[in-house]
C-alpha cells in the first residue's frame, strides 16, 4: 500500500535534487567564465613570449569603462606582469613564470570543473530515479490495490463524513454561524 507521507517524502527529495541540480550548473558556468579568461590570458603571454628578440610589443590594456593604457615592451629580454600570488597579494614575475602559474591554476581549475561535471551528472541520475520513483508511487495511490478487499480503496479516500461535518444538513449551520462571526451574518463575496 502506497503511503501519502512516503510520496510526500519522494516528492521532497526530487525538489531537493533539483535545486541541487540546478546549483551545481550555476558552478560550471561560473567555473567556465573562470576557465575561458585563463585560457586568454594564456595565449596573450604565448604570444608576448613569442616575439622575436629585440623586436619591440605595442598593445592596450584595459582598465576598465571602456579605458585602455598603452603598453609598449621594447626590451630584448623577456618582460615582466603583476600576478595575484593569492590572499590579494601581487607579485612582479616573468612572463613563462606568470605562463606557467596561469596553465598551473587552469589545470587546477579544469579539475574542479571535472568534479563538479561528475557531481551534476551524478545528481542527474539521482534526480531521475527519484523521480521515477515518485511516478510509480504516484501511480500505485491512483490505481486500487489488489490485496484490498472488493469495494474497498487501496487508500481511503476522505467521504463527506469525514471532512469535519458530521451530517450534510449541519453544514448550512456551520456556515451562518460563520458568516455571523465575521460580518454579523451579511453576505460575502466567498458565499
Amino acid at each position: 500500500m502506497v503511503d501519502r507521507a512516503q510520496l510526500q517524502r519522494l516528492a521532497q527529495e526530487v525538489e531537493a535534487l533539483r535545486k541541487r541540480l540546478e546549483e551545481i550548473n550555476l558552478r560550471l558556468e561560473q567555473v567556465d567564465v573562470v576557465l575561458a579568461e585563463h585560457t586568454i590570458t594564456d595565449a596573450v603571454l604565448e604570444t608576448l613570449l613569442g616575439h622575436d628578440a629585440g623586436s619591440s610589443i605595442s598593445t592596450h590594456l584595459p582598465i576598465g569603462s571602456g579605458v585602455s593604457l598603452p603598453y609598449r615592451h621594447q626590451d630584448s629580454q623577456e618582460g615582466t606582469a603583476l600576478v595575484d600570488l593569492g590572499a590579494g597579494v601581487f607579485g612582479e614575475r616573468s612572463w613563462s613564470d606568470v605562463r606557467t602559474l596561469t596553465q598551473q591554476r587552469q589545470a587546477d581549475i579544469q579539475h574542479l570543473r571535472d568534479e563538479l561535471k561528475q557531481q551534476s551528472d551524478q545528481t542527474e541520475a539521482s534526480l531521475g530515479q527519484a523521480a521515477q520513483s515518485f511516478n510509480r508511487l504516484a501511480e500505485q495511490l491512483k490505481q486500487p490495490s489488489p490485496a484490498a478487499p472488493t469495494g474497498t480503496p487501496a487508500i481511503a479516500e476522505p467521504t463527506p463524513a469525514d471532512d469535519g461535518s458530521e451530517e450534510p444538513a449541519s453544514e448550512p449551520q456551520n456556515r451562518r454561524s460563520r458568516r455571523r462571526g465575521m460580518f454579523g451574518g451579511d453576505l460575502t463575496l466567498d458565499d
